[in-house]
């Protein structure tokens, strides 16, 4: 017969980011307890409120499967004599395992024969599995922060008040440090009372009854629509936040919405400002009229408060006014002097402990977003004096009163810094880079749209990445508290998507160099070993990047280990080699390719690297061969001197791109070679009786193999042989 399961744990107020965490994880601890137990079950629902995680497991088995276990004694050699009697060895294993001799089954394994003794084992019933393991599931949640607030030494992230827990309609009995369970709930840790409980069914009622939303989704939902129908009744709509609404639905269980205003005087400051002033800590949403403008009022909720709704809102307002009298005071504050005065004071502020002041960043940014700028094609007259400009102002509202110190508006850093830009009458490319700088923020986030911004974003992910790695802050297993992973992310996606064409060793260099011209380096900085950790973090994400998009592993692999520079120009590689495995023509190309690598004795198939696939390259195009170890005076046979033809042909072709640049157009030029290396292997015999004509043949074929070698690792291509 199945039967149910209910577990609350009630506790004291959780705070809002703990609760979806801890769900997860209670519903995987249940889960994977039961499979391990071989308890079998039907369905489990999760969900809570701050004050309640429950647990609600439908259709479990009454009794654990019952399993056979089989018990492996001595060899039939040493347990059996001559005669066929048992021997003590046999009876003491049959003691030993509870059973008669005669019992004992023989098992044969692939080391001989051995009496075994097959068990039969009973489950336990489910109730006792469960009292014996739901508190080991319970306090095996992991949260941020615990608390110990008893004699227990039970660690949770608030006090545990009270446990109801049901199974099969009756009371489970286990305790969580000191709270026993029982058939009880509350509807608040704070009040006193307990109301007993008859049964699953009815504690949902009594949930339902009393205004609580269990689902989280569902208060979600409920949460916005309540907002949104409030802002339309004060007269503007709601200005949509669906992280807010997530943070307020875990904040309560009941929801009780209700609407406030604020001196229309603050509407002055920036938007942003007020709407995280109303947001940050209060929780409260914004309204705007049908302009897109903000209106002096808000949206808040309460838990279950229904009654002097009016006094709460009353106080709601006054801990706002206080907020927006502060904002308004950093506001006037900073704008009383030009951001220029704002970006000197970065000389006094330390950027990270070794790496020098916020000023010295804002300089080292300057100078690589101007290499930047001009390899990429960004900086160009107006655009290369603003994006100058820009970066020596890039960090000054981090000095403002609005940012430093850590207040409620840190998050705004960029956007105070393009307001004041704008107040002080800096060009708008300026200020909106010093804004766009910050972009991306997060996975998935806009990407800087202006010229500026781009490559100032670029740069200053560049010198934060090489500053942490210099001063051994770089990311170890899943630790990585300067996101420098996500750095590297963030630059490989706005050098692929805005198709610039950044030499990524280069950059690496060039801000690794920043830092050593200014002494700002450990004594045994070792700038080599440095940089190549850098490249190797940056090959990491890129391969993580390229294969979330759906590209296929080996080809993937196959660009990661040539010798490639520039992210955009890899991946534009790997689009062509996909994109003539999908229409057929990739099998064709490798199985030539390999063809020249394959029959190079190993040990002359040394490590490619762009300068000797470069000096291959030239050999070929230049139709000299006695650079690169063979020589045409001593080619036989036609198919010989046609495929050095066509290789020579490809070469100048070849040089005559933007190499690493144009991957794509030299994947299809070497596409083109396939028919003249077919007609040479099937034409020519590599290792013929005359050494000097073998020796030559296989010095072509190595020349074509490093020059070829210079775009793509064939060899790591699957599936065609």
């Amino acid at each position: 017969m199945k039967k149910e399961l209910l577990i609350e744990i009630g506790c004291e107020n959780l705070p809002s980011g703990y609760i979806n965490g801890a769900l997860r994880q209670l519903e995987g601890s249940f889960s994977d307890g039961l499979e391990s137990e071989r308890i079998k079950y039907g369905s489990i629902y999760v969900s809570g409120t701050p004050n309640r995680l429950v647990v609600l497991i439908r259709n479990i088995d009454e009794k654990q499967e019952a399993v056979e276990e089989t018990v492996m004694g001595p060899p039939v050699s040493v347990a059996v004599d001559e005669d066929g009697n048992f021997t003590k060895a046999a009876e003491g294993f049959a003691r030993r395992e509870c059973v008669e001799p005669d019992d004992l089954s023989r098992i044969t394994t692939k080391r001989g024969e051995y009496l075994a003794v097959v068990k039969k084992i009973k489950g336990k019933t489910t109730k006792e599995v469960l009292i014996d393991n739901i508190p080991e599931w319970i306090s095996g949640i992991r949260f941020p922060k615990v608390m110990k607030w008893d004699d227990s030494n039970f660690l949770f992230a608030r006090p545990v008040r009270w446990i109801l827990a049901f199974h099969g309609g009756k009371v489970l009995p286990f305790k969580i440090g000191s709270v026993s369970s029982s058939s009880s709930t509350r509807l608040s840790p704070y009040f006193e009372e307990f109301t007993k409980i008859g049964g699953i069914s009815e504690y949902f009622e009594f949930l339902k009854k009393n205004g609580i939303i269990l689902d989280h989704e569902e208060r979600k939902r409920r949460v916005s629509k309540m907002a949104g129908k409030t802002a339309s009744g004060a007269g503007g709509r709601l200005v949509q936040d669906e992280s807010l609404s997530g943070m307020v639905a875990n904040l309560i269980e009941s929801p009780v919405v209700m609407s406030g205003s604020f001196d229309p005087s603050f509407l002055g400051l920036p938007r942003e400002v007020i709407v995280t002033a109303l947001k940050s800590h209060q929780r409260y949403f914004s309204i705007e009229d049908e302009n897109g403008d903000l209106l002096p009022s808000f949206v808040a909720f309460a838990d279950g408060a229904r009654k002097n709704k009016q006094k709460i809102t009353r106080g709601y307002e006054r801990v706002l006014q206080a907020r927006l009298a502060d904002a308004r005071f950093y506001f006037m504050e900073d704008t009383s002097h030009p951001i220029e005065e704002m970006a000197a004071k970065l000389a006094d502020i330390v950027w990270l402990e070794g790496l020098g002041t916020l000023e010295q960043k804002s300089e080292r940014i300057e100078r690589l977003s101007g290499w930047l700028g001009s390899t990429s094609g960004q900086s160009k007259g107006e655009h290369k004096e603003n994006i100058a400009r820009a970066a020596a102002l890039l960090k000054a509202d981090l000095a403002s009163e609005m940012v430093k110190d850590g207040k409620e508006f840190t998050l705004l850093q960029g956007y105070i810094g393009r307001e004041y830009s704008r107040i002080s009458g800096e060009a708008e490319e300026v200020s909106m880079a010093i804004y766009e700088h910050y972009f991306p923020k997060y996975s998935g986030d806009r990407l800087p749209e202006g010229e500026a911004g781009t490559v100032l974003s670029l740069a200053d992910r560049f010198d934060t990445i090489m500053g942490c790695w210099i001063q051994g802050l770089g990311p170890t297993g899943n630790q990585d508290p300067y996101a420098l992973r996500r750095h590297a992310i963030s630059i490989l996606r706005i050098a692929i998507e805005r198709k610039l064409e950044i030499d990524l060793p280069e950059a690496i260099s060039r801000s690794c160099k920043e830092f050593s011209d200014l002494g700002l380096v450990p004594d045994d900085f070792d700038p080599e070993k440095v940089t190549g950790e850098v490249k190797e973090l940056f090959s990491q994400r890129f391969i993580t990047m390229l294969r979330s998009q759906d590209f296929d592993h080996d080809i993937v692999s196959s660009i990661m280990m040539s010798p490639w520079t520039i992210p955009f120009a890899a991946r534009d590689m790997i689009g062509k080699l996909q994109e003539m495995r999908n229409d057929g023509s990739l099998g064709d190309f490798i199985l030539a390719m390999k063809r020249v690598t394959n029959i190079i004795p190993k040990k002359m198939r040394e490590k490619i690297t762009f300068e000797s696939g470069l000096k291959a390259l030239r050999c070929l195009s230049e139709g000299k061969g006695d650079g690169c170890g063979f020589s045409q005076s001593l080619f036989t046979e036609k198919s010989e001197t046609g495929l050095f033809a066509s290789a020579s042909e490809a070469g100048s072709r070849l040089l005559c791109l933007d190499l690493p640049r144009e991957g794509r157009s030299s994947i299809k030029i070497l596409a083109g070679l396939v028919p003249a290396i077919n007609i040479f292997f099937d034409k020519v015999l590599i290792n013929c009786e005359d050494s000097k004509t073998r020796e030559n043949r296989i010095g072509l074929l190595k020349c074509l193999h490093s020059a070829f070698g210079l775009f793509c690792d064939y060899s790591l291509i699957s599936g065609e042989q």
